[in-house]
């Protein structure tokens, strides 16, 4: 038996925040669009991530303020400790329309962006990918086996880093840094935080501390593959000892215990090509951030934003669309390198 035919002007791969957005946004444009989710079997991890009272003012603008608002607690701002004395207070009373920003639950925000999307296909896997042609084609097999051909005009990378689709075209990623994330759920100990998040940084590394609920707080620690210790962090009957020169983390963290490490991939990457022919990417796919600058969530919003109107002018005959909104997205992501070295220049 043949796969069902399926046709749309835009076919989108990956249901995270900036793919999901990105549809809806598409909709109201009277633009045509299929989302794929391939199912993963592995549990997403609950995080407690903030957005700034700027990415406020982008949600706003996009109409999904109160998407947002609806499944996240209000923050007034963060604490840090980076190479000196003095604790730093970023409070957000002082940024812009917004005086405060959100700490969001991810997983019920997405099924909310999820609930309003018309035009989502789950699949078990994805079989065969044919790209830059006219029409794009992938074929998938759904999670009843039922297998599907979809062709569209043009196709979007929401896999976040794995960026699925752009190496399917043989478009390679660069790598700015080295950086490794490891992450553990634990109970609420040592003094409490002013805004729920704090952030120090100690010998090769830094960790960031924040309350995910009344009762339990994800502790991350941050490091590189250059630093030679590096393998410790994947253990927590290390951790007292790594955090043994800091003068708040080592406060936060129960001193007896085997809570389980998580680890996970924190670089600065960007693909080779953020667009190509009729290949456009977002969200980390697009540009993947070092986790200290909190630009996780606000990127997946921005880029999907930006991608709409790109989409927009591409189906209306401007071809150049597309290399514009590349060649903006790499004058953003250099000023965040400029201001990342600033950074780690104090480390």
């Amino acid at each position: 038996m043949s796969p069902e035919q399926l046709k749309t002007e835009v076919l989108i791969i990956g249901k995270g925040v900036s793919g999901l957005i990105l549809q809806l946004l598409l909709e109201r444009k009277g633009i045509n669009s299929i989302l794929v989710d391939k199912v993963n079997s592995k549990q997403n991890l609950p995080l407690a991530e903030t957005i700034p009272p700027s990415t406020l003012e982008l949600l706003y603008e996009i109409d999904l303020l109160s998407v947002f608002e609806a499944f996240s607690t209000k923050t007034y701002g963060y604490q840090s400790k980076w190479n000196n004395s003095q604790i730093s207070d970023e409070n957000f009373f002082l940024k812009g329309k917004y005086n405060n920003g959100l700490k969001i639950n991810k997983q019920k925000i997405i099924t909310a962006l999820e609930e309003k999307s018309k035009h989502i296909v789950h699949a078990k896997d994805i079989t065969k990918v044919a790209l830059n042609e006219k029409p794009n084609s992938i074929s998938i097999r759904k999670l009843n086996n039922k297998a599907i051909t979809i062709n569209s005009d043009l196709i979007v990378d929401a896999t976040g880093r794995k960026r699925y689709i752009l190496k399917q075209a043989n478009i390679s990623s660069i790598e700015y840094d080295k950086n490794l994330a490891y992450l553990c759920y634990l109970p609420k100990t040592g003094p409490n935080l002013k805004y729920g998040f704090f952030t120090e940084s100690f010998s090769n590394a830094w960790g960031t501390i924040s309350d995910l609920n009344e009762t339990t707080r994800i502790v991350s620690l941050y490091t590189t593959k250059e630093n030679k210790l590096y393998t410790d962090f994947k253990d927590y009957k290390n951790w007292n000892t790594l955090l043994n020169e800091t003068s708040f983390l080592k406060y936060c963290i129960p001193a007896k215990g085997n809570f389980k490490v998580f680890g996970k991939q924190a670089n600065s990457s960007i693909p080779s090509k953020i667009s190509f022919q009729n290949i456009l990417s977002i969200g980390d796919a697009a540009m993947a951030f070092n986790p200290i600058s909190s630009h996780g969530i606000s990127n997946a919003i921005y880029t999907a934003k930006e991608a709409a109107i790109t989409i927009e002018n591409y189906m209306r005959g401007n071809l150049q669309s597309l290399k514009e909104y590349q060649d903006k997205m790499y004058v953003i992501f250099n000023e965040y390198l400029k201001q990342k070295e600033k950074l780690f220049e104090l480390h």
